[in-house]
């Protein structure tokens, strides 16, 4: 039986557009009930419909799209997530809809898999409301589709040398390639840091906000890597990054670089490490030149 909770309006500011339908699929109480909690507080849902079953959901949806769909990786034995998602985009008005994947185990492979079944978003458990909030806009977000193209650009960034063409193919069904057109935030200052990114094609101000107004502190261009030094202290984003052009990138994202364990993994942590240790001696190199 499908369960409709009311919309139940907050203050917190929310990031998602205005007038989400919201359907969550999870079979475990607790974990819908925390769930509804949470969208409750994030103004733009405008409804939220929850079941504990995927069974049926694909005739309920039928004659009662949603926006989005939030389903939960361990469905126990009610089904395999990868194929309701599937089903669902497989209807008259599916391809509307969006996904986020919510586990407490994210790994390489779900990823992986939800890439392939069109799913954007990835919520890990236990979350708070800005994550959720990221998860959500990364549900919404555009991709690029054209593998053979974003191919064809990968190989010409430097932090990518050493890779082989399989090893990159595969590095893209792991990692989203995304479009942002010009001045549409890729991060904002103070949320959290959990991926970094490579910029493919297209500009982007590393942007911080004081007391005098806004600041450039640095301009990034295609073969420029940024956003590592969240994953690196864990804390929040220092700044702003927003396209001055519209902008391709490669995320990658901390839990992919956790869960790999082969050689992708270490070519991508000596880049990793090669990349800040860079940057880490261009910014003593530079507090030494105005000591």
């Amino acid at each position: 039986m499908t369960e409709t909770s009311p919309l139940i309006s907050g203050a917190k500011p929310s990031k998602p557009p205005p007038g989400l339908k919201v359907l969550v699929i999870d079979p475990h109480p607790e974990s819908r009930s925390l769930m509804k909690g949470a969208l409750r507080s994030i103004s733009q849902v405008e409804s939220i419909m929850e079941r504990s079953t995927p069974h049926g959901t694909d005739e309920i949806l039928a004659g009662n799209p949603v926006d989005l769909v939030i389903i939960e990786e361990d469905l126990e034995k009610e089904g395999n997530p990868f194929k309701v998602v599937q089903q669902i985009r497989g209807l008259p008005d599916g391809s509307k809809t969006t996904f986020v994947l919510m586990s407490r185990n994210l790994t390489v492979e779900s990823r992986r898999l939800g890439n392939e079944a069109g799913i954007l978003g990835y919520l890990s458990k236990p979350f708070d409301i800005k994550s959720l909030e990221q998860a959500i806009r990364d549900s919404r977000g555009r991709v690029s589709t054209n593998i053979k193209d974003t191919l064809n650009k990968v190989r010409r960034i430097s932090f990518f040398t050493g890779f082989t063409d399989a090893e990159l193919v595969r590095l893209l069904k792991i990692c989203h390639t995304r479009k942002f057109q010009s001045g549409e935030p890729i991060f904002r200052e103070g949320e959290k840091g959990d991926r970094l990114f490579v910029l493919l094609a297209g500009d982007v101000n590393i942007v911080k906000h004081g007391k005098e107004g806004e600041t450039v502190l640095a301009t990034m261009h295609p073969g420029d890597v940024f956003g590592e030094m969240a994953i690196v202290d864990a804390e929040p984003r220092s700044a702003d990054a927003v396209p001055v052009s519209d902008a391709m990138l490669i995320e990658v994202h901390d839990q992919v670089l956790n869960n790999l364990e082969d050689v992708l993994a270490l070519k991508l942590f000596r880049k990793f490490a090669i990349l800040v240790t860079k940057k880490l001696r261009e910014f003593t190199r530079d507090a030494t030149k105005h000591s």
